[in-house]
């Protein structure tokens, strides 16, 4: 890993999960901003 440079990435984590979580708020707040938001309806239950 070392002599290769590469990052440790433990198999155990998602962290594609971890990027989407941090993120999505400001991901959201984005697109309400610029109108892109899509309006979901409730589920009927």
């Amino acid at each position: 890993m070392l002599s290769r440079h590469e990052s440790y990435c433990d198999p155990g984590v998602d962290y594609e999960a971890m990027s989407a979580q941090k993120n999505a708020p400001r991901w959201i707040k984005a697109l309400k901003k610029i109108g892109q938001l899509p309006v979901t309806k409730p589920a009927l239950a």
